[in-house]
């Protein structure tokens, strides 16, 4: 009767995962076996994604160890895991806008996003070397698949074998480095891995673990885009299907931190002091390079790809001040980033699906004729921008900045904490120029040749009873939630920030390290978990 009785609870803890995976079968037998309703796919996917992100509302105070440490539920995992539901939600409405493009293959397209959305929820919650890396593969995979859709369009084409390539050889990479953390520790529970490292962690760290510490360092990098493992972004995010785009752009970036976060603080708690300078460095390298090169974008898609890669390097500087500040600004960053970066692309989607342009100088003129769509793609921008319009953007990087500031790590004789804060402050400014760059032209010059040829404003507005409706809807709603996350809903947001990082931290806020050893009794797992033990503890 116990086991019965753990197995019940196991499946009502993860039912988040299990309507999801109805909405995935939904998805892609429902074309087959009823092509004439093709239409209601996309609306049992939300449907289906809105069920999962109530019941996972009422798990955000739980902490719960499933499959003998295999999977934990606890806040850092509802958090994250919200996160890809709002996400999944956002895509999908802007993929309503865009999957007339997808011809025959649109119950397909959804429920290969779906499982994407599903592997997030997976990779946030896992605690075991195994379960993350079938779960981050699968979502590789899944990215993969999204990217080539458009398969009539030689740029999705040549952005699918850029993105299979690098991934395929970030698999190997990332095996690599977990096969050696198995052989050195005889486990795959992080917990485990941890318990073994803090063996001897007074001794210097040897050069192997810095090999090891580098090669996963370099898988998550990828993941992230950081410079210089972000070879592929640009080219992915032009070639791609533009709401593969938007969920490349934040809904795998997510479930990266949240790798990133399990990783380094509790696997390489010990190698702290290794890791921090690495990720700094790198960090510097992405705002430096990701924000010039945006300076030199003529496309809205590649503007915003190098974009992404700047803002992966500010929100890094949260993760290496490894503080509950910083931890907690990481959060607050990833949530308000992923709202105003869907808010950019589902107006980008609208304009495109009226002039077939993705090209800066196309947008001219755009409040003349699509006068709201402007506005909100205008107020997503600058707040990418970090302008206070509304101030969400601006306090992102404010909380991120204040807690880099805290990092008294040496780098090159400097404090690390200051040489973050100062590359982020002055790589802001170009950061200003090439977001407003785009709203002046949106707002002041006469409209361009394509956005001239449209309805006018007076007409009766052309997504109203079409394919628009879904898009715009997903832009409005970007746009009232970044005008909430940057006025009333600061603190609510901030709170929950800090109740999923929850005892992460591994220093306090004025930059003193917080011991991650076990307790004294804690000893050394030389083989694999006992998976005899209960499923549910």
């Amino acid at each position: 009767m116990g086991d019965y009785q753990d197995y019940t609870r196991m499946l009502t803890l993860l039912a988040p995962q299990l309507i999801l995976v109805v909405g995935v079968l939904f998805a892609a037998l429902w074309n087959l076996f009823a092509p004439k309703a093709k239409g209601l796919t996309p609306i049992i996917c939300l449907i289906s994604l809105a069920v999962s992100g109530y019941v996972l509302t009422t798990q955000l105070g739980l902490t719960e160890i499933l499959c003998n440490g295999l999977f934990t539920i606890d806040p850092l995992y509802s958090v994250f895991s919200l996160v890809a539901i709002v996400v999944g939600i956002l895509v999908v409405l802007i993929s309503m806008g865009y999957d007339h493009l997808f011809g025959r293959n649109r119950g397909e397209y959804y429920a290969i996003l779906m499982t994407a959305v599903l592997s997030n929820l997976f990779l946030a919650g896992s605690t075991d070397l195994i379960m993350l890396f079938v779960a981050l593969e699968t979502l590789s995979v899944c990215c993969v698949l999204l990217t080539s859709f458009t398969k009539k369009d030689v740029r999705s084409g040549e952005a699918t074998l850029k993105y299979l390539l690098s991934t395929a050889a970030t698999t190997a990479t990332l095996l690599y480095g977990l096969s050696f953390l198995y052989g050195l520790t005889g486990a795959t529970s992080f917990t485990a891995i941890r318990d073994c490292f803090s063996v001897g962690s007074q001794a210097a760290p040897s050069f192997f673990m810095l090999l090891l510490l580098t090669l996963v360092i370099s898988a998550i990098c990828f993941k992230l885009s950081v410079v210089p493992f972000h070879m592929w972004t640009p080219d992915v995010y032009e070639g791609a299907p533009t709401p593969v785009t938007a969920f490349l752009s934040i809904g795998s970036k997510a479930g990266g931190f949240v790798v990133a976060m399990r990783l380094l603080l509790i696997v390489f708690a010990q190698s702290q002091a290794q890791w921090m300078v690495i990720l700094g460095a790198l960090a510097i390298f992405s705002m430096v390079a990701g924000n010039l090169i945006a300076l030199a974008q003529n496309s809205l898609k590649r503007m915003l790809a190098y974009s992404s890669i700047a803002h992966v390097g500010y929100i890094l500087i949260g993760l290496i001040a490894a503080s509950e500040s910083g931890l907690s600004a990481l959060v607050f960053y990833v949530m308000v980033y992923g709202l105003m970066n869907l808010g950019a692309f589902a107006g980008a989607v609208l304009v495109s699906n009226e002039t077939g342009s993705d090209r800066i100088e196309d947008y001219a003129g755009l409040i003349r004729k699509r006068p709201l769509t402007a506005l909100a793609m205008a107020v997503c921008l600058l707040n990418l921008a970090g302008l206070p319009i509304p101030p969400a953007g601006f306090f992102a990087k404010v909380f991120i900045f204040t807690a880099g500031a805290h990092i008294q790590t040496q780098f090159m004789g400097l404090p690390l904490g200051w040489v973050l804060v100062s590359a982020a402050l002055i790589t802001s400014v170009p950061a200003i120029y090439y977001y407003s760059r785009v709203v002046i032209l949106m707002i002041v010059p006469e409209p361009s040749e394509k956005v001239a040829s449209l309805p006018g404003a007076q007409a009766p507005r052309p997504w109203v009873g079409s394919p628009q409706e879904a898009p715009a809807l997903a832009l409005l709603i970007c746009t009232v939630l970044v005008a909430a996350a940057g006025t009333i809903s600061v603190n609510s947001l901030m709170n929950v920030s800090r109740m999923a990082v929850g005892t992460m931290a591994l220093r306090s806020e004025d930059g003193t390290p917080i011991s991650a050893v076990p307790k004294a009794n804690s000893v050394p797992i030389a083989s694999r978990p006992d998976y005899s033990a209960p499923l549910f503890q």
